[in-house]
């Protein structure tokens, strides 16, 4: 086997965790076996171990990628340089993929086993919240918004992604996972934003936020399905 470097190991680390997380997600990690993570990455148990020491290690691995991806948008939130129409479709994104990975009963598993990076996890959530609050009371103040209660603002999406993401809804009512991203979107945008500040059509900075969560998602799907099947 060729020697690889420490950058393509670390981008090769992250390609293999990243398969991990809808099962995580859904059925925590403290049952899953060491060959359970290899067969979910697609590679032999002793290629594993080629770039994770053990199966701590690969929970820490996705648990820093949940970190760096919320430390991340919150700096392009909270950056008054980019406008609110190009900085709400990341705050959609993010609410996404935090109903989606920051699942029960992975948090609960992580405060069991990794005590250290559960408070981590909490504190960046609290981090994350204000940071919310600021981007809507920031949005008001600005006129860009209209006047609503932030924090009631924030758990409505919280709610209502979390329950559409993680649950039949969508096989129940036969809608595509695109056009549910699409839609609430829109109800996000026409919730928040002032008429004379609202674009009527799509808006072309949600297009990049759903072909990620579609893709993201998809894939992660597919990786479950063989999984089960197997």
């Amino acid at each position: 086997m060729r020697k690889i470097s420490p950058g393509e190991r670390r981008i090769m680390r992250r390609s293999y965790t990243v398969k991990i997380i809808d099962t995580i997600r859904i059925e925590g990690f403290l049952t899953l076996t060491i060959q359970d993570l290899a067969y979910l990455m697609g590679i032999s148990r002793a290629s594993l171990y080629n770039f994770f020491a053990s199966k701590e290690d690969i929970i820490l691995e996705l648990t820093e990628i949940y970190i760096e991806y919320i430390t991340r948008t919150n700096e392009f939130i909270s950056n008054p340089r980019y406008s609110y129409k190009q900085r709400l479709p990341a705050v959609f994104e993010q609410t996404v993929f935090c109903a989606v990975y920051s699942s029960e009963i992975y948090l609960s598993q992580l405060k069991c086993t990794c005590p250290e990076l559960y408070e981590q996890i909490l504190n960046l959530t609290k981090k994350r919240m204000a940071t919310l609050h600021a981007f809507y009371e920031n949005g008001m103040s600005d006129g860009d918004f209209t006047s609503l209660n932030s924090l009631l603002i924030i758990e409505q999406d919280e709610a209502a992604l979390e329950s559409i993401l993680n649950s039949t809804f969508l096989v129940d009512k036969g809608i595509l996972l695109e056009n549910s991203m699409y839609d609430y979107y829109e109800i996000m945008k026409y919730r928040c934003f002032t008429k004379p500040s609202i674009d009527p059509g799509k808006d072309p900075y949600i297009d990049k936020a759903v072909r990620v969560i579609v893709e993201q998602l998809s894939k992660n799907k597919k990786i479950s399905a063989r999984k089960n099947s197997r």
